[in-house]
């Protein structure tokens, strides 16, 4: 059932907007995956350049994930682990700006939580400016992040921002 109201003879109208999703809803959050308190998009047939999947993110009003905690890092680890998802992923992580000096393209800041493979970043043949996930120096290491070519081809995950909830109640 529809119903109608006259504006003009609405009384009190209180408008709320909060961060995040009621628990009592039905919304999907459909083509991201909420894992912790975040959302994320895992590109997982298509392979693009470091710039393409940038933009990629950037067409879904989200970025290239960052990881800013160790918590965020062992719950995409964990995630990754649960549906048995071995593909390597392009990062926000560049050094692009100044060589050696690796941030999260995304937030501007650096990147100092030791997510690296082991012996990485190397900048091998000086020619590796951005971060990937999911790379293993062997069958046996954890996965970890390495830099890379930025114009490999690899899968991306993109991190869009937690998303408001606005209502209206009317009295």
């Amino acid at each position: 059932m529809v119903s109608s109201w006259n504006c003009n003879e609405m009384g009190l109208i209180i408008e709320l907007c909060l961060l995040g999703l009621p628990t009592n809803t039905d919304v999907t959050t459909a083509p991201f995956v909420k894992i912790g308190k975040g959302f994320y998009y895992f590109e997982n047939t298509t392979t693009k350049n470091w710039f393409d999947a940038f933009t990629s993110c950037r067409q879904m009003n989200a970025d290239l994930i960052s990881f800013e905690t160790q918590s965020e890092w062992s719950l995409i680890m964990d995630y990754r682990r649960a549906v048995k998802d071995t593909n390597r992923y392009w990062t926000s992580g560049t050094d692009l700006g100044a060589e050696g000096s690796h941030v999260w393209f995304a937030t501007g800041k650096p990147i100092n939580l030791n997510l690296w493979t082991i012996n990485n970043p190397d900048n091998y043949k000086n020619n590796e400016h951005c971060d990937e996930l999911g790379w293993r120096p062997s069958k046996t290491a954890e996965d970890g992040m390495n830099d890379c070519s930025c114009s490999a081809k690899l899968r991306y995950i993109c991190e869009a921002p937690e998303p408001q909830t606005a209502s209206f109640i009317i009295w």
